[in-house]
């Protein structure tokens, strides 16, 4: 089952036909009543309460036993590093959620993580990306944070300056995972395939197509684990969203 919905943003921004899920649906309804460019969207009690019906929907589709932790964790461990997402998010194009549901992704808020590839820190930057931002301790909470805000920002700043920013948003979320060379390819091949590549959810199916018929294995899950990456950052910051208008916009 699928539906045809017309988007209509705040402020009245019209965004287009789209032929979408259910589940992909409910993220669009939370993404246009938060808005496009991040700011204060006005919104009653009602419309809180109903995008809070709406993420616990998404949370109960996805990951419903990860809910009480992540909200557990928002309480207790993002009070201390928020004031550091808020910062960084000054020197960028960003809302500090959209950093702050990156870091939780990447680190679960812990600035001494550490994979086993050996990206580490808040942000989990490599060494490589380290340098390319001027940072030289990835374990420093503020180092990684604002490194990892710039390099977001860079890979932002590689797209088409006229994609929607919604878009923009979360295929900069999976070149953060992915690299930006895999999303180059997506795009590239989309548009090969009379398929847009200024929108999401026509590169999303093309980097699924591409993980369906990749032969090496490694880059397979890389390209599907890039997938869930971006689903998971997008359900982490619709919540801290929700709940910081809930807590701070007066009505």
């Amino acid at each position: 089952m699928t539906f045809y919905s017309i988007i209509i943003y705040p402020r009245g921004r019209f965004f287009g036909l789209y032929n979408i899920k259910p589940f992909s649906f409910c993220f669009l309804l939370v993404a246009a009543l938060l808005g496009l460019d991040n700011s204060a969207v006005s919104l009653n009690p009602t419309n809180i309460s109903y995008l809070e019906e709406e993420v616990e929907i998404l949370w109960q589709k996805s990951d419903p036993l990860g809910q009480e932790i992540f909200l557990s964790r928002a309480d207790n461990r993002l009070p201390k590093w928020e004031l550091l997402f808020k910062e960084a998010a000054k020197n960028t194009d960003q809302h500090w959620t959209l950093l702050a549901a990156i870091s939780y992704q990447e680190s679960h808020w812990n600035p001494k993580a550490i994979s086993k590839t050996g990206v580490r820190g808040l942000m989990m930057l490599t060494q490589t990306t380290a340098k390319e931002v001027g940072i030289s301790r990835r374990t420093d909470p503020k180092q990684s944070v604002f490194g990892g805000s710039i390099y977001f920002q860079r890979l932002l700043e590689k797209l088409p300056k006229n994609m929607p920013r919604q878009e923009k948003l979360w295929m900069t979320v999976a070149a953060y995972n992915l690299g930006f060379s895999y999303l180059k390819e997506a795009r590239e091949i989309a548009k090969s395939r009379n398929l847009n590549p200024n929108t999401w959810e026509d590169v999303r199916y093309t980097l699924r197509y591409m993980s369906e018929n990749e032969p090496r294995v490694l880059t397979k899950t890389r390209i599907k684990e890039a997938l869930d990456y971006v689903e998971k950052v997008r359900l982490y910051y619709q919540t801290l969203s929700v709940k910081e208008r809930k807590n701070s916009k007066p009505f």
